[in-house]
């Protein structure tokens, strides 16, 4: 089973019994009914499967995805997306996934 790792839980989302996630786009593993293991700073939490994915450039995240996904306005979400894949996201497509845990560790 593949893993699906975060380095931080944005917005308490990993609390929630689903959660989003915006990954680079990566059809092959994220897919509807694709089952992760999820970790979270090297701890492994629970079971989470892919309800439904959202193919997105980074130009059309918009405040409802940043401000459900991270926290964070959509500047700022951006700003971590740079960070995280050290290229210019407005033009790098996304798959933004909504998940539901099915067991927690």
């Amino acid at each position: 089973m593949d893993k699906i790792s975060f380095s931080y839980n944005w917005n308490n989302k990993l609390n929630c019994n689903f959660f989003t996630t915006i990954r680079s786009l990566n059809p092959g593993k994220y897919h509807a009914g694709v089952q992760h293991e999820v970790v979270l700073k090297g701890d492994r939490i629970g079971i989470a499967e892919i309800v439904s994915v959202k193919a997105i450039y980074g130009r059309n995240i918009n405040e409802y995805i940043a401000g459900l996904d991270t926290g964070y306005s959509i500047e700022e979400t951006l700003k971590i997306l740079s960070r995280m894949y050290k290229c210019d996201v407005s033009e790098k497509q996304f798959s933004f996934a909504l998940y539901k845990f099915i067991e927690r560790y």
